[in-house]
């Protein structure tokens, strides 16, 4: 591709080798990249450039001129940006705009946090808060956050804690003389109140709601870290990023998938997926405790996740069609109204293609096999005993959601074939109505011209000018019947109403006709004709005049092929149930790639092209044709340079 603002991609980074190593990895994917050192040579290349996309090493820049760079690109618009992180730029202990990660959180990440003094606020999309996924998380690692089902008070509940860190902390009460006479020890100091600066809040929004409310938090606490959490892919939030208009987060080692993302940010709608990203899963069972773990396991094996809260909250989510790839349903569902087969029945009517997982109690054993029989009732896909392991689980899920992509795969090819299998048929439609056209628009008047120059040989019989521009029309007249001859017999046999009458015959009577016709023509061209046929009569059951037009045409071709001092023949070879008719001549030949393809219609070799003065490439196929009708078959031997001989079988009328 040329550097054209629809593939240019400029490169913010100091780091030479690694631009290197990324154009290697990406020299394929038709982008070209250009490497800008400085945040303020970016900034005058987005004044004067039009580019497909900006990638800041955030690495390499400060998150001061990061946030510059993403201000400009929320600004003005018109390309793409890439945030490239690592652990170190994704880690709290500096400042800096809103932060995209994506779950399972990178290693080392909750140490940071643990070490940092400063507020730290994790913006958490509702599928991953409902899974407990930080609930579980930061109290295992020793962080005690504050959990918000809202974020609507975080900006307060900031205030708060600073204010209260602000109080100094209370002095110890001194003792009396009495207490010091009596020996009693220093009181203990009253206990500061406790200040929270880590906070988990439910967001419902977007990545751009997200960084407005990023901006308040910060208004609320200057020096706080703010981080928008996801579950799901990486590659399907950058892309969704990109098409947002947002800024969008690939780690520093991932680069190399910029150029695809921008390629699926540019074809898919909103929100599709990518072939190599993760489905979304829809999940519920009464053992909540289980369903944590189990949604654990989900998230970091990078699947979009649901966690339903009852039945009727899965059908309601699972309703649309496409919405929710897998339903992993715990069967016992006591609270529910509906039983787990029902729920799995309503959700497959919703959506056929959605894949279905139970996980049913080990006892009573009854109820295990009441379950499985339920496989075949509803269509599950699988069916998991308690309790369920998480990498029982992954498999089941992988397996089921393998078999919804190939069936994916299959609807898909089969809809371009009858997409495609449309288009022919139009296309069929259209040839057939033209060659009605030419058949009956066409060939009428032509026969009239051919009569009328008849009648004018006649009439001016003596005149020597009128005779030649008569017989030059007759000429041409006949050669355009030949031509349009053949488009009926091609529009017969596409239709499947090629007629051939059959009826007892002697092919040696045709064979002679035929060659009183092509001796002119083979004389005139000073090219060799001759027939050898055996003593014996031939008797066939056929249709002299289509014979006779086979033959014709094999001969007419073979002359037309064949220079001048060339040779001809016709040759009958007579077997007691076959009889094989050949074409033989010492014309130009075929080339052996060609040979597969002269039996389609229109197709001409080159080397036929150059010497061929009309004709539409229809005479083999027809030929065929009407050999085939008569239970014989055609073939060919040729060698280019040297000749061809063409020939036919034909059964013996015994």
């Amino acid at each position: 591709m040329n550097a054209s603002a629809g593939n240019r991609i400029l490169v913010v980074s100091n780091d030479h080798a690694f631009f290197k190593g990324l154009t290697v990895a990406v020299a394929s994917e038709g982008f070209a990249f250009t490497m800008i050192e400085t945040p303020n040579e970016a900034a005058v290349a987005l004044g004067t450039e039009e580019i497909a996309a900006l990638v800041v090493d955030s690495s390499r820049v400060a998150a001061a001129d990061r946030e510059t760079l993403a201000r400009v690109q929320r600004e003005r618009g018109g390309f793409a940006l890439f945030m490239l992180e690592t652990p170190d730029t994704l880690s709290p202990k500096e400042p800096g705009i809103l932060r995209r990660l994506i779950w399972p959180l990178p290693a080392g990440f909750i140490d940071a946090v643990r070490a940092v003094e400063a507020p730290v606020v994790f913006l958490v999309d509702p599928a991953l808060f409902a899974a407990k996924a930080f609930q579980l998380l930061l109290p295992s690692s020793g962080i005690q956050p504050a959990m918000m089902e809202s974020h609507l008070g975080v900006a307060d509940f900031l205030k708060e804690q600073l204010a209260r860190a602000a109080v100094p902390p209370p002095t110890p009460k001194k003792r009396s003389i009495w207490e010091k006479f009596k020996g009693e020890g220093q009181a203990e100091p009253p206990a500061s109140p406790a200040v929270q600066r880590i906070v988990v809040a439910m967001f419902p929004g977007t990545a751009a709601q997200a960084e407005a409310f990023d901006g308040e938090i910060r208004k609320a606490a200057a020096d706080a870290r703010c981080y928008f959490v996801a579950g799901g892919d990486a590659r399907r939030a950058a892309v969704k990023a990109v098409q947002d208009g947002q800024a969008a987060s690939v780690m520093r080692e991932a680069a190399q998938l910029i150029p695809g993302i921008l390629k699926d940010a540019a074809s898919k709608p909103s929100g599709a997926a990518a072939t190599q990203e993760k489905e979304t899963v829809i999940l519920l069972d009464s053992d909540k405790e289980a369903q944590d773990i189990l949604a654990q396991a989900l998230l970091n094996a990078g699947y979009q996740l649901i966690v339903a809260k009852d039945g009727a909250d899965m059908e309601v989510r699972a309703a649309k069609k496409g919405a929710v790839h897998l339903a992993v349903i715990g069967t016992a569902i006591a609270y529910a109204k509906l039983t787990g087969k029902d729920l799995a029945a309503k959700l497959r009517s919703a959506d056929p293609d959605l894949r279905i997982i139970f996980m049913v109690d080990k006892f009573p054993v009854e109820s295990v096999v009441e379950r499985l029989s339920e496989i075949v009732e509803v269509g599950v896909d699988d069916t998991l005993i308690k309790p369920v392991k998480p990498v029982h689980l992954l498999g089941a899920a992988e397996k089921a959601l393998e078999k919804r992509r190939k069936d994916a795969e299959i609807k898909r090819l089969n809809s371009e074939l009858t997409e495609r299998n449309r288009q022919l048929d139009q296309i069929n439609s259209f040839q057939t109505r033209f060659f009605q056209m030419v058949t009956h628009d066409v060939k009428n008047p032509l026969t009239a011209i051919l009569g009328y120059c008849e009648f004018i040989a006649m009439k001016f019989k003596g005149n020597a000018e009128a005779m030649k521009i008569s017989s030059n029309i007759h000429s041409a007249a006949k050669q355009l019947n030949f031509l349009i001859s053949d488009l009926v017999d091609l529009a017969a046999i596409e239709s499947g109403k090629l007629r051939v009458d059959m009826a007892p015959m002697d092919l040696a009577s045709v064979i002679a006709e035929v060659k009183s016709r092509i001796d002119v023509v083979a004389s005139h061209r000073k090219i060799g004709f001759g027939v050898q046929l055996p003593q014996a009569s031939l008797p066939i059951q056929g249709d002299a005049q289509r014979l006779g037009q086979v033959i014709q045409n094999l001969c007419t071709n073979a002359i037309q092929y064949t220079k001048e001092g060339g040779s001809v023949g016709i040759r009958v070879d007579l077997l007691p149930d076959w009889m094989t008719v050949s074409i033989i001549d010492t014309g130009i030949g075929i080339a052996k790639e060609d040979i597969p393809r002269v039996w389609e219609r229109f197709f001409q070799t080159a080397e036929a092209q150059k010497m061929r003065k009309g004709g539409f490439g229809l005479g083999l196929k027809i030929a065929r044709e009407i050999v085939q009708r008569h239970g014989g078959e055609m073939g060919i031997e040729s060698e280019l340079g040297k000749g061809s001989r063409f020939f036919f079988h034909l059964p013996v009328r015994k």
